[in-house]
């Protein structure tokens, strides 16, 4: 269908659809051209697959001359400044060169040099895993044998504990 992009889904229809049937008869039943099917039988990559970032830049850079001067610095003096911060730090040193059209710019910018250079994240549950330990030490066994058939009093934690059969 002309003007409209093939999916990843097409692709993948017309790929499974293609081992069984013609070019022809696999591109109707995916929803797509002949010649749309011949390019993808040259690359079956889906369209996904296929994005590339570019090598070069399409705009002018506008924090060229800000970010290994100011931004950085302030960055490596207090790693925790939000973005939002920088940038009023930068329209009150900068009025007329800095607006609020490079925020998000910033924001990425800034995210990408903390995943580098920040500090370390906090990791709020760390798990300490001690060879040979199977459950904690509080955790009652699981009964056997004629106490099996009690089972359900064990879920309660205020049952009294049976007697030890053995």
């Amino acid at each position: 269908m002309p003007g409209s992009h093939v999916n990843d889904q097409q692709v993948r229809i017309y790929m499974r659809l293609r081992i069984d049937h013609m070019q022809v008869t696999a591109a109707a039943k995916a929803g797509i051209s002949v010649a749309t099917a011949r390019r993808i039988e040259h690359d079956p990559r889906p369209r996904s697959a296929k994005r590339e970032a570019r090598p070069y830049r399409t705009r002018p850079d506008p924090l060229a001359g800000y970010w290994d001067e100011v931004i950085v610095p302030l960055l490596q003096a207090a790693p925790g400044l939000r973005p939002v911060t920088i940038l009023g730090e930068l329209a009150r040193r900068y009025p007329e060169q800095i607006g609020p059209s490079v925020r998000r710019t910033l924001e990425r910018r800034i995210a990408a040099w903390k995943a580098r250079h920040g500090p370390a994240r906090d990791v709020i549950f760390p798990q300490v895993q001690e060879p040979g330990r199977l459950r904690p030490s509080r955790a009652r066994p699981f009964p056997t044998g004629p106490d099996r058939a009690r089972c359900a009093r064990w879920a309660c934690p205020t049952s009294p504990m049976p007697a030890a059969s053995g």
